[in-house]
């Protein structure tokens, strides 16, 4: 696999989408174009996934670069500041409600039926996955 997903996190208040967010690292020698790739989640091994977004054209991750997935709205000052930190680029999905809301969720993303990383949300470890 290439892609990984690094970390994990939950927002923490309600209605603040832009503090639900997950990165993705390229660990592959070449571009990563995540159009059409979706986030599934799901609880517990045996649950069939649900599809919380499809990506749509404009990510493109290059080899060994970071890209924080933020939930919110980069334009909606009701979802909060967005995180910066240095060598992470932010992209926003524009979602409507949170899909990380228990520990124990599976985060996968996928092309169509193919897996292409999966993380389990863990809010008890320092990055948010198991």
């Amino acid at each position: 696999m290439t892609l990984k997903i690094e970390a994990l996190s939950a927002t923490s208040e309600k209605g603040k989408l832009n503090g639900e967010w997950m990165v993705v690292v390229n660990e592959g020698e070449r571009a990563f174009n995540l159009e059409g790739c979706s986030i599934a989640v799901s609880r517990g091994g045996k649950s069939k996934a649900r599809v919380a977004h499809t990506l749509k054209a404009g990510l493109i991750v290059q080899p060994q670069e970071r890209c924080r997935l933020i939930t919110g709205s980069s334009g909606r000052s009701s979802h909060g500041q967005a995180p910066e930190e240095e060598g992470i680029r932010n992209f926003h999905l524009y979602l409507k409600a949170p899909y990380l809301d228990k520990p124990g969720l599976t985060v996968k993303l996928m092309n169509r039926q193919h897996e292409i990383c999966r993380a389990t949300f863990d809010p008890e470890t320092e990055r948010g996955v198991t």
